[in-house]
């Protein structure tokens, strides 16, 4: 059964539509073995999520999606060592504007012992190969045409690919939650949002998933 390595709770803020208890709750029901801890900027969801999870009977991977400056990335800790850089990665992504310049590829060039890296941008993808070299760098595919261009890059560079779902809701009933959210988060409204939705390759539309025992599972619009 695929495994939900790029998941978001509610503690994405303005983005994530169900709670750490709901998401790990379908997962078992749904015969999900593992979910990734990956909210956006912050790792206050993971103590629920991992709680959340062995309750279930689920396996928690605890992790970040950072985004900074036009670069995204998901980070996964293996160990003690990928759990201290996934939160000092978080860190500079929290103090960038106060403690100086910040570049997420700089940070995930010189820190990332024990961290899987997952990159959906080319671009950002050859830079930390170019940098640092390719081990623990993962080219993430999500359904959307921009997966083309990134298996390529992989390819290219010699880096391993992985599918997602970039999930954000337990159920394809939380959809309306998730755009009222966004709605609030991007200050617009639910006819904006619902336009943007629409066009295939929108960041926006890149994390629209339910929690599915299958990838690239259609938005329920």
């Amino acid at each position: 059964m695929f495994p939900h390595l790029h998941l978001h709770t509610w503690f994405s803020f303005g983005f994530g539509a169900s709670s750490p208890e709901a998401l790990a709750e379908a997962a078992a029901e749904r015969g999900i073995p593992t979910l990734a801890a990956t909210d956006t900027n912050t790792v206050a969801g993971v103590v629920e999520l991992q709680a959340a999870c062995e309750a279930a009977g689920v396996r928690p991977i605890l992790g970040a999606h950072l985004s900074h400056g036009g670069e995204e990335a998901v980070v996964l800790a293996e160990d003690e060592r990928g759990w201290g850089a996934a939160c000092r990665a978080v860190t500079g992504v929290a103090w960038a504007e106060r403690a100086g310049p910040f570049a997420l590829a700089a940070q995930l060039a010189t820190d990332r012992q024990g961290l899987c890296v997952l990159v959906r941008s080319p671009e950002l993808l050859e830079r930390l190969v170019r940098l640092s070299g390719p081990e623990g760098l993962w080219a993430e595919l999500v359904p959307g045409r921009e997966r083309h261009a990134t298996l390529a890059a992989a390819r290219r560079l010699g880096v391993p690919a992985v599918v997602t779902n970039a999930t954000v809701m337990a159920h394809p009933e939380d959809w309306s939650r998730h755009r009222l959210l966004v709605a609030i988060g991007e200050n617009g409204t639910l006819e904006v949002e619902g336009r943007r939705s629409k066009v295939e390759g929108n960041p926006l539309t890149a994390h629209r998933s339910p929690l599915t025992g299958r990838t690239g599972a259609r938005n329920p619009t």
